[in-house]
């Protein structure tokens, strides 16, 4: 419970020389709302990774680990908050205090953190506004938004945020959220749109299982694969429009 945070925050900021661990795996520990607030304080230099995910936190627990990450978290290379209710409103606080793409990364200037570079943000109810905040990372490297149900609006959304790849992600899950094959087409086809022979995409895997996949998604990915030939693209067996799989033909 949020009880324990108080030893935990003695253990992650020592005054001699910050935490005293590099990991912190705090999953399913009820600490909720309140024990993110008492993690949020003190100075936890030298903590790289840290998993609170299923735990009740909600939208005040993320704002106020949202205000904490570019002063208590210098070196936090790796968060999973998956499985919290914080919606897009927590979703967007926690993305508000990490670099954008527009920003440097000199986190002292900017006020931001620039440390962070995987962020697991799984069934959280992210919606469609909290997804674009993710895309709009400049320091993110591996991103998960699977589970969140953005749907076919949801994709549309973040699309033009996709157009000709992305700088910096390289892993980006979008499984699980329940697009129409439509929106799928949009979305690889708007990742294939490279602006000119010197773009550069970083996203080198992009998971989208869990949405609607049938043969205009395979004819997408086909015009997708002739432009990022080294995208690793993983999704569902195609479906075609009378329901069959393409396994199920003789």
């Amino acid at each position: 419970g949020s009880a324990g945070c108080h030893s935990l925050v003695q253990l992650l900021s020592c005054v001699d020389h910050g935490s005293v661990i590099s990991h912190l795996q705090a999953a399913q520990c009820s600490i909720g709302n309140g024990g993110v607030e008492i993690l949020s304080q003190g100075f936890h230099r030298g903590l790289e990774i840290m998993d609170i995910s299923d735990n009740g936190i909600t939208t005040d627990g993320a704002k106020k680990l949202a205000a904490s990450l570019s002063q208590s978290w210098p070196d936090l290379v790796e968060m999973k908050i998956a499985k919290n209710e914080i919606g897009s409103d927590g979703v967007s606080a926690i993305l508000g205090s990490l670099i954008t793409r527009g920003d440097t990364n000199d986190s002292t200037e900017s006020g931001k953190n620039s440390s962070l570079q995987n962020l697991d943000l799984s069934y959280t109810n992210c919606g469609a506004e909290g997804a674009k905040a993710a895309l709009r990372s400049g320091g993110l490297h591996s991103l998960r938004l699977f589970g969140n149900t953005i749907g076919s609006d949801g994709f549309d959304a973040i699309a033009p945020l996709l157009r000709g790849g992305h700088p910096n992600i390289e892993n980006l899950d979008l499984g699980g959220n329940n697009a129409e094959e439509d929106s799928v087409v949009r979305l690889l086809d708007s990742i294939a749109d490279k602006k000119d022979a010197s773009a550069h995409s970083r996203l080198a895997v992009l998971e989208i299982g869990g949405n609607k996949f049938g043969d205009k998604a395979m004819e997408a990915l086909t015009r997708l694969q002739s432009v990022w030939p080294d995208l690793d693209v993983a999704h569902d067996k195609p479906v075609g429009e009378s329901g069959w799989k393409e396994e199920d033909q003789d």
